[in-house]
């Protein structure tokens, strides 16, 4: 159970906190007097007074430095009555400095094959033509566009920058969305993390030698041909099915086929969405 009076805290003492998922630790030094009658709050999120500071090991892995008093008596922390022995908290300590040891390894390694890639990238034949001056949404644009005239060649493609940190690809008919994304989705450098309400990085070595961006926007357009290509296969596989519904580009083009079949396909789209479904898959 947690301690809810403060009072001081000793060597072995095991606490806990939420943050980074770091969970049980356990206290190996205390710097400086404690204070811990002085810890309080303001508005219950703001931590003030203390004197000392605590380094903790942890139990996970990874130890904590000179941790402020005012922050281990705050609500993100807790104090358990329980005390490890001098021998288990050696142990904790050891194991934890093996892991941050191993840690710091492991990211020294990866910085030495995240530089070694952007250097190879930088002569990589196949990005030969492309720009390395780093400009942002404008050399992605610039970019993007060399890479789908090579790559789909005779198609039309209007690639646009639409603020300093995204650009939009529109096209008719042509490769599907999912081709032309196997193209551009190396540009994307960051994206949205919904769980802490920001945006996170994940810029790779090829956002860092040909440029990235948060968001790259595909919409693919369908001429009346490729339409009437969709409608018609849907048409052969589905008219007998739908006695006395007429399935006509007129119609699809209308909106009308929404309300044909809705309780026949698993999307509750009727026709008009098995339509679509059918333009995204064809070619």
């Amino acid at each position: 159970m947690k301690m809810h009076n403060a009072q001081a805290v000793v060597i072995g003492q095991v606490v806990s906190t939420v943050l980074y998922n770091r969970g049980r630790g356990v206290v190996f030094a205390v710097h400086g007097e404690q204070k811990p009658a002085s810890v309080g709050s303001l508005s219950g999120c703001i931590s003030y007074g203390g004197n000392a500071t605590f380094d903790i090991a942890f139990e996970s892995g990874g130890i904590s430095h000179g941790l402020p008093e005012s922050i281990l008596h705050g609500k993100q922390w807790s104090i358990f009555p329980e005390i490890k022995s001098g021998e288990e908290t050696a142990r904790i300590v050891k194991h934890a400095e093996s892991e941050e040891r191993r840690k710091q390894k492991e990211k020294e390694e990866a910085a030495r094959l995240y530089a070694a890639e952007c250097e190879r990238l930088k002569t990589a034949p196949e990005y030969a033509a492309l720009s390395q001056d780093k400009n942002g949404a404008v050399q992605v644009t610039s970019n993007i566009r060399k890479e789908l005239k090579v790559k789909f060649p005779g198609v039309k493609f209007s690639v646009r920058k639409r603020s300093y940190d995204s650009v939009s690809i529109n096209w008719t008919d042509g490769p599907t969305e999912e081709e032309v994304k196997a193209v551009t989705d190396k540009y994307k450098d960051s994206y949205f993390d919904g769980m802490q309400d920001m945006s996170v990085s994940c810029a790779s070595p090829f956002n860092r030698i040909y440029g990235g961006v948060g968001c790259v926007f595909t919409d693919r357009d369908y001429s009346d041909e490729m339409k009437q290509k969709a409608v018609g296969i849907i048409a052969r596989k589905y008219g007998g099915s739908l006695e006395g519904e007429e399935i006509t580009l007129a119609r699809f083009n209308a909106g009308e086929l929404y309300r044909v079949g809705r309780d026949y396909f698993w999307h509750n789209q009727g026709v008009q969405g098995e339509i679509n479904r059918t333009l995204a898959e064809i070619k």
